[in-house]
C-alpha cells in the first residue's frame, strides 16, 4: 500500500510547493534584494509544521541553482556564534577546526568567499535572537540571512537594532492551510507515495480539518492510516485506519522533536517528565539543584533562567510539554510521560 515510504518523511520536499506562491514570490524577491542591495534579509515566521523549512530551502536550491549563488541551510536551535560561523565556513566550501578561535572565524569566512556570495537559511533560529549572531554573520561581506523563527514579534523585539533594521520590510509570515488547501498536499503525497486509489478524497479532507491545517501532522497521520490499513490486512484505508491514526502520527512527531533538541532543552524536558508536574519555580529550584551534576564533563554550561524559559515555549511549541495557569504559577507537565530523552540526560536522584 506504502509504495515509496521517504515521501511521507519531513526531509523530503514535496512534489510540488502548493499554495504558497505569493510566499514564494516574495522570498524571490527579498532574495534578490538581498543579492543586489546587501545587508538586507528575510524573516520566515509561523507555527510548527506549516512549511517554513520546506519553503525556504525549496527556494533557496532553486535561486542557488538559476542564479549560481551559494547557500547552505544551518540547524541554528542550541548552537553558539562561533558554531554558526564553523557551519557558513563549511557550507561555503572551506573547512574550520572546531577550536578555531571564535575571534578569528569572520576574516575565515571572509577568505573562504574571496568575494562570492553566500545566503545562509537559519532555521529553528530561536534562540539567536538576542545574541546578534546575524549581526556578525552579516557584517562579513557577501553573507546574507534568511531567518526561520516561530514568533516574529517576540525574536525582532530581542534583537539588536542592527538586525531589525537588516529584516525590516523582509518579513514573511506562514499561516496554517486550509482544509481544501492542506487537501490538496495530502493528495499529492498520496499519489506519489501509495497505491493508486487506496484513499479518498473525503477521508484526506477530514485528515486535513482534523489537524487544524498543520501539513506535517497531515502527512503523518495519512502514512499512519495507512500502516494501520496495512497491518489490519485492509485493501485500503478504511475510516478506522484513519480514527487510529491521528495519536500514532503525533507520538512520531513528538518523538522526532524530542531527538532533534539539543542539551538544555533535553535536561528542562526531563526534570518535567521525572516530575511528573512542577511550577516554574519548582523547575528553576531543581534545575539549580542538579546543574552541576548534569554538566559536568560537558562543554555547555548551565543556562540563566531567562534562557530556560525560552526553552520552555519551544518544547511547548514540539508538543512535548504542556502548561497552564494555576494561582497565579505556571505549572508544566509532560504530554508523554513514556517518551523519554536522550539517555545521556541523567537527572541525578532526590537524596
Amino acid at each position: 500500500m506504502i509504495r515509496r515510504p521517504e515521501v511521507f518523511h519531513d526531509e523530503t520536499p514535496p512534489p510540488a510547493l502548493r499554495h504558497r506562491e505569493a510566499q514564494v514570490q516574495e522570498l524571490i524577491r527579498l532574495l534578490h534584494r538581498a543579492c543586489s542591495d546587501h545587508n538586507q534579509g528575510a524573516l520566515l515566521a509561523g507555527p510548527s509544521g506549516v512549511g517554513k523549512t520546506v519553503l525556504g530551502r525549496t527556494v533557496l536550491d532553486e535561486f542557488g541553482r538559476e542564479f549560481g549563488t551559494q547557500w547552505t541551510w544551518i540547524q541554528a536551535l542550541g548552537t553558539t556564534t562561533g558554531e554558526l560561523f564553523r557551519e557558513a565556513i563549511r557550507g561555503a566550501g572551506g573547512t574550520v577546526a572546531n577550536n578555531a578561535p571564535n575571534d578569528e572565524l569572520p576574516e575565515r569566512l571572509r577568505e573562504t568567499l574571496a568575494g562570492d556570495e553566500l545566503l545562509i537559511l537559519l532555521d529553528e533560529a530561536d534562540d539567536v535572537s538576542g545574541t546578534d549572531a546575524v549581526g556578525q554573520l552579516t557584517s562579513v561581506p557577501g553573507v546574507e540571512v534568511v531567518v526561520i523563527c516561530h514568533e516574529p514579534d517576540d525574536w525582532l523585539a530581542r534583537s539588536e537594532p542592527r538586525v531589525r533594521q537588516y529584516l525590516h520590510g523582509g518579513r514573511i509570515e506562514l499561516d496554517r492551510f486550509g482544509v481544501d488547501e492542506l487537501a490538496d498536499i495530502l493528495r499529492d503525497r498520496a499519489r506519489v507515495g501509495l497505491v493508486d486509489g487506496v484513499v479518498t478524497s473525503s477521508q484526506l479532507e477530514t485528515i486535513a480539518d482534523d489537524v487544524a491545517g498543520v501539513a506535517r501532522e497531515g502527512i503523518q497521520t495519512l502514512r499512519a492510516a495507512a500502516e494501520s490499513a496495512v497491518e489490519r490486512e485492509h485493501g485500503r484505508i478504511h475510516d478506522d485506519d484513519v480514527d487510529d491514526a491521528y495519536e500514532r502520527a503525533r507520538s512520531r512527531i513528538r518523538e522526532a522533536n524530542l531527538t532533534s533538541l539539543p542539551f538544555h532543552h533535553l535536561v528542562l524536558y526531563e526534570l518535567i517528565r521525572e516530575a511528573g508536574e512542577v511550577t516554574g519555580r519548582q523547575l528553576h529550584a531543581r534545575y539549580e539543584e542538579v546543574e552541576e551534576q548534569v554538566y559536568a564533563n560537558r562543554e555547555r554550561m548551565p543556562i540563566s533562567r531567562r534562557d530556560r524559559r525560552n526553552k520552555l515555549d519551544k518544547l511547548r511549541a514540539y508538543d512535548l510539554i504542556e502548561r497552564e495557569r494555576l494561582d497565579h504559577r505556571w505549572l508544566y507537565t509532560p504530554v508523554d510521560s513514556g517518551l523519554h530523552a536522550d539517555r545521556t540526560v541523567r537527572i541525578p536522584r532526590r537524596v
